[in-house]
């Protein structure tokens, strides 16, 4: 199998692992449902397709291509979408998955290193030695609150188990456990869309403007706040709406595992712990079960309470 090419993306590497084999691999993206796997393969006569979710973030889209990829290279023929699906399988194809993931993000590092200059290959090198172990930490149990709380809210969807341990990280920074799970999230997160909220996310941005909070918290308490509103309707059994005019999830240009931590970590606090979210809750009420919002009707002075407390 050829080594990922110029420029280091999982497009380019299945196009040279096209040319080595002589048969085609085609890539596209689709709108799939939430209840449809993030991504599927087929064979045909002529050439081999791998669709995949276009609301993916790229993180995620990388690791669901290299899966799909992964069946190609084990011989599994089909597709996803059938009933019978093998578990064993899956796991083969997702810790295939995880050790393409490792190659390319090395061969990536790699070349970024050679290509810069004896200075700032050093910085590098040290960037990368370098961890704050306690913001590490600290970032790896909010995640893991995260986990816990989307498992609970949506235990339909489907997790791929495979071993967490010690090995290297298949992408930069980071262990595997903590790629794993950072995957996983954005399953569970994809399986909520249907009930995510324009409107609520709005209304939160503008309360965290309103409180001065910085691009990246009020980023956060947005996402947060969509998260549990969805959280809620989904519970009182509030039907989905039309995926195609609902929020679409974050897309993220990077596939730095560890900044992608962070990201959720902070996302995760904002959920537990952000009186701006409890707020947004408590103004947009409960969900009918026919579907719609109810936002609940407060008087001037329970807004002035829910505004002292959200500040």
């Amino acid at each position: 199998m050829p080594a990922p090419p110029h420029p280091y993306t999982v497009e380019a590497w299945c196009e040279a692992i096209a040319v080595a084999q002589g048969r085609e691999i085609r890539i596209n993206c689709a709108e799939l449902q939430a209840d449809w796997p993030p991504g599927f393969f087929f064979n045909s006569a002529e050439a081999d397709y791998i669709f995949t979710d276009v609301r993916l973030p790229s993180l995620t889209r990388t690791q669901t291509i290299l899966h799909e990829l992964a069946h190609l290279l084990l011989g599994h023929r089909g597709n996803a979408l059938h009933g019978d699906i093998d578990p064993s399988a899956e796991a083969d194809a997702e810790i295939a998955a995880d050790i393409l993931s490792c190659q390319l993000s090395r061969a990536a590092r790699s070349a970024h290193r050679v290509s810069a200059s004896p200075q700032k290959a050093e910085l590098i090198d040290r960037h990368w030695r370098t961890r704050d172990w306690m913001n590490d930490r600290w970032d790896g149990w909010q995640l893991d609150l995260l986990w816990v709380k989307l498992r609970a809210a949506v235990p339909d969807a489907p997790l791929i188990l495979v071993p967490h341990d010690d090995e290297p990280a298949p992408a930069l920074g980071g262990s595997r456990r903590t790629y794993r799970r950072v995957v996983e999230v954005h399953e569970q997160l994809r399986r909520l869309r249907p009930w995510y909220s324009e409107d609520v996310r709005v209304s939160a941005l503008r309360r965290a403007e309103r409180c001065r909070l910085g691009p990246a918290d009020a980023a956060a308490v947005a996402e947060a706040a969509v998260i549990a509103v969805a959280l809620r309707r989904r519970k009182a059994g509030a039907p989905p709406a039309d995926e195609n005019s609902v929020l679409p999830q974050r897309e993220s240009g990077h596939l730095d595992i560890r900044e992608e931590t962070r990201r959720l970590a902070q996302v995760s606090r904002a959920l537990h712990q952000s009186p701006l979210v409890h707020a947004e809750l408590a103004r947009w009420g409960t969900a009918t079960r026919r579907g719609g919002l109810q936002r609940q009707a407060a008087s001037p002075d329970k807004d002035r309470q829910r505004w002292w407390f959200a500040a």
